[in-house]
């Protein structure tokens, strides 16, 4: 994420070490619902809804596709942002999901972890009727506040309900034990839903490519992004910050999270795409929200 009108340099990360993970997400669907322009968790071994899951990955492990979590910085506040990822499957898509949002180790650069990645998830059981997530003691610690301890849990709620296409609160455990308080500020004595993803989430958010991919040309741009009446500029800029294209895309829906995509011929390459919200106060409405990942064109 970058506050429009930045020239920051970014460097692509090398592409080599997600081949495998690109071709899960290409493989899969997009889902309805919980995550709207989302690829659907790639099938798995692991349990499916009704039951627990507690496994751990292995070596051999298949690879599915996730909704994961993570925060950014507006310049004014933290906002959930989300990757798609091809993970070794952890016990099934919800197992798989959690525990990379405990791990914190997002694609991109200006994506953060709010969770101590010494804490673990144990165990996901839907088979009390509701989505219970059993935490380690580890994972109940935070440095980041009240704000940013309300944007973690969130995070976790997020990913699983995302992962496993439902709506449904989620129960947090610790120690396979219900608590009241998590952080020593969060009040987690009732299951907790999704929050308005208006307030909570990153108003423009790409969803393909991921950072780092290796794509061909025309590169196809996708995502979902709540914007004022639909309007969605965008531009691609090389590694250093020089503007390559730019143009508008419009969303399917204005003022809410709808999809988006387009797509962009280039050269051979390392790029940047930008996405940012318009703006029609002419800056007077202050820092616009914005996405940015970095890719090669081959």
């Amino acid at each position: 994420m970058r506050t429009s009108g930045t020239g920051t340099t970014r460097s692509v990360r090398a592409a080599s070490v997600r081949a495998a993970a690109l071709v899960g997400v290409l493989a899969v669907a997009l889902l309805s619902g919980c995550d709207n322009n989302a690829p659907s968790p790639a099938p798995s071994s692991g349990t499916s809804s009704g039951a627990s899951s507690t496994a751990s990955p292995s070596a051999s492990a298949e690879l599915i596709t996730v909704p994961v979590y993570y925060a950014t910085d507006t310049g004014t506040d933290l906002k959930l942002v989300r990757e798609f990822r091809a993970l070794p499957d952890a016990g099934g898509p919800a197992l798989t999901a959690a525990q990379a949002v405990l791990a914190g180790e997002p694609l991109d650069p200006d994506y953060t972890g709010l969770w101590d990645p010494a804490g673990t998830v144990l165990g996901i059981d839907e088979s009390s009727g509701q989505i219970e997530v059993d935490l380690s003691a580890e994972a109940t610690t935070t440095t980041t506040g009240s704000a940013g301890a309300e944007l973690a849990v969130q995070a976790l709620v997020y990913a699983v309900t995302g992962a496993l296409q439902t709506d449904e609160p989620v129960r947090i455990l610790v120690e396979g034990e219900p608590v009241d308080e998590l952080f020593g500020v969060l009040d987690v004595s009732q299951p907790i839903a999704r929050a308005d993803p208006l307030s909570v989430r990153l108003l423009v958010q790409i969803n393909d490519p991921n950072e780092g991919d290796v794509v061909g040309s025309p590169v196809a741009v996708s995502g979902e992004a709540a914007v004022f009446e639909a309007t969605l500029p965008w531009r691609v800029e090389t590694p250093d910050g020089a503007v390559v294209q730019a143009g508008v895309t419009q969303t399917a829906e204005g003022q809410t999270f709808a999809p988006f995509s387009f797509e962009v011929p280039l050269d051979p390459g390392e790029y940047v795409v930008v996405i940012t919200e318009d703006d029609p106060s002419d800056g007077a409405g202050g820092p616009l929200q914005s996405d940015s990942r970095g890719f090669v064109v081959r």
